[in-house]
């Protein structure tokens, strides 16, 4: 399925009237990086480390670097120009700004907590594949917008991607239940857990039913 998900979007490139050489090269370099990172989140998530990093604190400690390559990105790049065009805002523009920069990081803190909780769920590989299926979505919205043209084959293309999604989300469903059962079937019979022996009240023993309590003003009586 892995393989038909990556000659779907192969596929759906083929007589692109945009297609640019350049464009695909760095989308390929970020899907390597995309690849690594997600690998390393779920080293995270599911390895030795998993009690210590839920989805909501891994976001978190991600964020942290992120906000700094992004800061000093911007001020190598960009300088102070952003801020001082900011400053000569009045305060309608200036309020409409901040609107839209809190509601871009709302979207973008959802799109990655989601993310994180579906590469917990299905993986690294699991995850990218599902995460093809927004691109159909993607060409619709090309279409209907910027009046895009979709060809024949760009339909086979992703009509294959969904194909191999839908096969890679049975076969995972099918190993899950076969090592549900296996485990169902390995486990004894006498597994359940047993509190330990000094946990148990001794049982009484016979003679000590013989024996009657004694009287508060007189030596023990027996019983006959």
């Amino acid at each position: 399925p892995t393989m038909l998900v990556a000659g779907g979007c192969a596929i759906s490139t083929v007589g692109e009237i945009n297609f640019s050489l350049a464009g695909m090269c760095l989308c390929f370099a970020s899907n390597i990086f995309r690849s690594i990172k997600v690998t390393l989140q779920q080293k995270l998530l599911t390895g030795d480390s998993k009690s210590k990093f839920d989805p909501c604190a891994l976001l978190f400690w991600i964020s942290l670097p992120c906000f700094v390559v992004m800061m000093i990105a911007s001020l190598a790049t960009e300088g102070l120009a952003p801020y001082k065009q900011v400053a000569m805002m009045d305060h309608e523009q200036r309020k409409s700004l901040i609107i839209a920069v809190f509601v871009s990081c709302a979207n973008a803190t959802a799109l990655n907590l989601s993310q994180l909780f579906v590469t917990k769920d299905l993986g690294a590989v699991g995850s990218q594949l599902v995460a093809q299926c927004k691109s159909v979505l993607t060409v619709l919205g090309g279409m209907a917008i910027f009046g895009e043209t979709f060809t024949s084959l760009e339909a086979m293309g992703y009509i294959q991607v969904l194909i191999g999604v839908y096969l890679f989300g049975r076969m995972e469903q099918a190993g899950k239940e076969k090592d549900i059962t296996s485990q169902a079937e390995s486990r004894p019979l006498g597994s359940i857990s047993k509190m330990p022996k000094e946990r148990y009240p001794k049982s009484a023993s016979l003679e000590s039913y013989n024996t009657i309590a004694p009287p508060s003003d007189g030596p023990p009586q027996q019983s006959s």
